[in-house]
């Protein structure tokens, strides 16, 4: 979004105005008051990967938040906030708007709670799948079930081209910046066949633990035995994963390993979205607002 961008009507006590540097502690704060888990340092990079719209009302006080982040002829859209107080007068309404409208002529998804669903119904956006998210905090190394006996190896930087190549095999549009982000924050694990990377998990910090995500591999036996790499190398305390709620052999394990779901998102597409042909599958988010 370009910062020269005029503020926008929204409403009589209210105006949208692109987002800057200076608003992430306001949307910090807006999350913690909606119980999200996002820490200071998850909002800051959240904004510096992407571009947002802030409702503010005739005092100036930040109201409400979006952020959207753009992949080549994609986008998603997350972190859409009003404050509680405001909630049901039109502003989430007036950020989506302007989300879409910054997006252009992008294909979008996001991943709706189920207070949003018939707003980005009326939007455009269409229902075409769900997300689980698995989460429990541990206060000793968790009990993993038995995985399938699967060649997995720590990702070197060597590796970090494959790892985006894979990711934008199975998301359908490249995020090397997105990704290479992500592993200087974290690490990751890789399967190879053929001897060439096939697949890999990522464990980095968010929120109040730790979260697993990109996961994408060849088949879920696969998937699964990333996931538990990840899992070993977790430190103690919360622990999240976010999976395609059709990956019920993971979710499966991920329940047995004392991860249950504790929370369920509509996956929702605006436009055409990339055909993704047969190859990696993305088992796993690198979090709700990226897909």
């Amino acid at each position: 979004m370009s910062n020269d961008l005029h503020v926008r009507p929204a409403g009589a006590e209210t105006a949208l105005r692109p987002m800057h540097a200076g608003d992430v502690a306001a949307m910090h704060q807006l999350s913690r008051q909606m119980s999200w888990p996002h820490r200071l340092e998850d909002c800051r990079q959240l904004f510096e990967l992407g571009a947002g719209s802030v409702a503010v009302d005739a005092a100036g006080l930040t109201i409400g938040v979006g952020l959207r982040w753009s992949f080549g002829g994609v986008g998603t859209i997350g972190l859409v906030l009003v404050a509680p107080d405001r909630q049901g007068s039109g502003i989430g309404r007036a950020l989506m708007t302007a989300l879409i409208a910054d997006s252009g002529s992008r294909a979008l998804m996001l991943n709706a709670t189920a207070e949003g669903l018939g707003l980005y119904k009326t939007l455009g956006f269409v229902a075409t799948g769900s997300v689980r998210q698995h989460q429990a905090r541990f206060d000793e190394a968790p009990a993993l079930p038995h995985v399938a006996d699967v060649a997995v190896r720590r990702a070197v930087p060597a590796d970090h081209a494959a790892l985006c190549a894979l990711d934008a095999a199975s998301f359908g549009a490249d995020r090397s910046v997105l990704i290479d982000r992500l592993l200087a924050n974290g690490e990751a694990w890789l399967v190879e066949r053929a001897g060439r990377p096939a697949g890999f998990a990522m464990l980095r910090p968010f929120g109040r633990g730790t979260i697993i995500g990109p996961i994408v591999a060849p088949d879920e036996h696969e998937a699964i035995a990333l996931v538990a790499c990840a899992a070993r190398a977790a430190p103690i305390g919360v622990l999240r994963v976010d999976i395609d709620a059709e990956a019920e052999g993971l979710a499966a394990w991920l329940t047995a390993a004392g991860l249950p779901a504790i929370d369920t998102a509509t996956i929702m597409l605006r436009g055409r979205w990339p055909e993704i042909r047969r190859g990696p599958r993305r088992f796993g988010l690198a979090l709700q607002a990226w897909g």
